[in-house]
């Protein structure tokens, strides 16, 4: 019988009453200034037990102790549940009897597809059925390859790796009997949302052309190892993980591609069989436009137990790794928006932010179990964020500048997608984002929440903005939420916008108000998805700001059409979904005003991010929430 380690929800690091010499401190309680002597006891209900050398013991909230003795609390108590873990799964793993047949028989049962990700348990676990093969982890990568993610990057987003719940119900489905499609699927007018291959150490592979089809490696998005950070925080490779084949193996795919078919490593069509770059099946085919050609298997292993076969391979220059597929797959979405499905999804934490023109990283590491340090440079200054997973599971950040002033924000989880739950099912309702001190706090998640309390003070919440830049919005109610005269509701007028800190340079100002419907949090921006209710653009330089109502903007710039009524004017907010709505506005500093070919009815928010796209000095936001009241019959 196995016994589970929870201790009812305590967390032990000795038994009861026990003060141990040896890992005693001085422990703070920063909200009180209390400072207490002595070893950590146990941790319950959100707070830690102190025991002291006189047999006291105190107990202090972890939200109340000083940053540092919060850190060492959290730490001690990830490593006591890694032990627990380690404890019980090593008790799972010993059935009361089992022999050598029994033995041959469980692995008989694993497919030979889950070799190469069994190479990186226990972070990532595999199990399958008759059609497919099961991948869960977390979607970051961890010994015995624990990269360094992010460095190298000098087209970023202000993403960050974060855990992910790839597993359960959301785990990656690979095919175990891959078939031929009738017509392969080109990468480069498909394929541009979602993964396209899954690599050994469980981290997703995307398209190598980005969701606006162009080359990531190219333009600087990936670091040394070919990956980087989606809008969802999801770390995932654009490019092949080389480094893989040391791990999984010579001959040996570092990789399979969501068709089913494998992904090896690099190909040379002159190599001979057994030296590093030759084909591990014995191909010397050149590679199709898909990166991948026929081989000849042993009997059995090939199309309907035949030999012949297909796969992928690796490469150095565009596509990378598999070009699109060459088996049967089931789309989702048509053209570039199409995804292969199924697929596993990351359930963002916090929204996708604007790119950060100029910003190189230059350092990343994790300081935790579950936190990490990201650095980068910025106008020759250095700049950090620092973040970490709290056992709540609240993602908390604190952001240094230059000077070492430091912002915090806070947000909460986002019961949607992940572990155990069919998609489709369930909606978002974490609130993400309170200020904690200074500076710009966190902002809420782009969704509805149904559930959102009604008729309380929401703290008013702005979008970690280009350092300098700020955007503000007067038009807010005593809740902080939109006011009702910017709406449908009420009178339809502009809100009232304010902008400060652009950067030297500034020649044009664009402004935009967009809205994510739920399900279409992870859409590129621009995409058809976004409802858009502020398009205006060619804005002076010197304007700092608009009133509200403003009736005289049509002189100062140029109005684009949004995407309610398709005019060129503003668009009240008029949900008809309950629960509260994020309007996201956005001021954008240009080195010129946009350029491009657009009708007599305006241009749409599309074409002018694609226009601004290399003119863009900086940007800073704004998120407007707002919740129609509901009718009573």
């Amino acid at each position: 019988m196995i016994t589970a380690l929870s201790f009812a929800g305590i967390v032990h690091a000795h038994p009861p009453d026990e003060f141990n010499f040896a890992s005693s401190r001085a422990w703070t309680n920063a909200r009180t200034g209390e400072v207490v002597d002595g070893s950590f006891l146990f941790a319950r209900s959100g707070k830690v037990a102190i025991a002291t050398a006189s047999g006291d013991i105190t107990t202090i909230a972890i939200d109340d102790l000083a940053s540092a003795d919060r850190i060492e609390a959290t730490q001690r108590i990830e490593a006591i549940l890694a032990i627990n873990e380690s404890i019980l799964d090593a008790a799972q793993s010993k059935p009361a009897r089992t022999n050598a047949a029994d033995a041959n028989s469980i692995d008989a049962k694993k497919p030979p597809q889950a070799a190469i990700f069994d190479a990186f348990a226990p972070f990532v676990k595999t199990r399958a059925d008759e059609r497919w093969l099961y991948v869960e982890s977390d979607g970051l990568p961890h010994a015995p390859l624990a990269s360094m993610m992010m460095i190298g990057i000098t087209a970023w987003q202000q993403q960050v790796p974060l855990p992910q719940k790839y597993q359960g119900a959301n785990a990656w489905q690979i095919p175990l009997k891959p078939e031929l499609a009738d017509k392969p699927i080109s990468g480069k007018d498909a394929l541009m949302r979602g993964a396209v291959a899954l690599a050994a150490n469980g981290i997703p592979i995307f398209n190598a052309l980005n969701n606006r089809g162009v080359d990531s490696f190219s333009i600087g998005e990936l670091d040394e190892f070919g990956g980087h950070c989606g809008r969802a925080d999801d770390y995932h490779y654009h490019a092949a993980p080389l480094a893989i084949a040391s791990i999984v193996g010579k001959g040996q795919p570092i990789a399979y591609a969501l068709d089913g078919f494998p992904i090896y490593g690099l190909f040379d069509p002159a190599a001979k069989l057994g030296e590093d770059l030759a084909c591990p099946c014995g191909s010397h085919d050149k590679l199709d436009e898909l990166n991948g050609h026929f081989c000849e298997l042993p009997k059995g292993e090939g199309f309907g137990g035949g030999t012949r076969s297909y796969h992928y391979h690796a490469s150095k220059a565009y596509p990378y790794i598999n070009g699109g597929m060459k088996g049967k797959v089931t789309l989702r979405g048509a053209g570039k928006e199409s995804e292969v499905e199924p697929q596993a999804h990351a359930n963002p934490m916090r929204p996708a932010l604007q790119p950060l023109r100029g910003a190189r990283i230059t350092g990343f590491k994790q300081t935790s179990v579950s936190a990490w340090m990201l650095e980068y440079e910025l106008a020759s200054k250095k700049y950090t964020i620092a973040y970490r997973v709290e056992l709540d599971g609240k993602l908390n950040f604190e952001f240094t500048d230059a000077d070492g002033n430091m912002t915090k924000e806070t947000y909460t989880p986002r019961n949607q997608g992940g572990a155990d739950r069919p998609r489709g099912q369930g909606q978002g309702q974490g609130q993400g984002g309170g200020r904690e001190q200074g500076g710009a706090a966190g902002r809420p998640p782009r969704d509805d929440q149904p559930n959102a309390p009604r008729n309380v003070s929401v703290p008013v919440v702005k979008t970690p903005n280009t350092p300098g830049m700020n955007l503000e919005c007067a038009s807010l109610d005593s809740n902080g939420m939109l006011d009702v005269r910017c709406t449908c509701d009420g009178e339809s007028l502009l809100p009232a916008l304010k902008w400060s800190g652009l950067p030297v340079g500034t020649k044009s100002i664009a402004i935009t108000m967009h809205h994510l419907p739920p399900g279409a949090e992870n859409a590129a921006p621009g995409a058809e998805s976004e409802k858009v209710y502020i398009m205006l653009y060619n804005i002076p330089a010197t304007t700092t700001g608009i009133t509200e109502g403003a009736r005289d903007i049509s002189s100062l710039s140029t109005w684009g059409i949004n995407t309610v009524n398709h005019r060129r004017e503003y668009a009240p907010p008029c949900s008809k979904g309950p629960g509260v709505k994020t309007y996201t506005a956005t001021v954008f500093a240009l080195s010129e005003a946009p350029k491009f070919d657009a009708s007599n009815n305006g241009a749409t928010r599309a074409q002018l991010l694609k226009a601004i796209e290399k003119t863009t000095l900086g940007t800073a936001s704004f998120d407007l929430r707002y919740e129609r009241k509901q009718k009573t019959q």
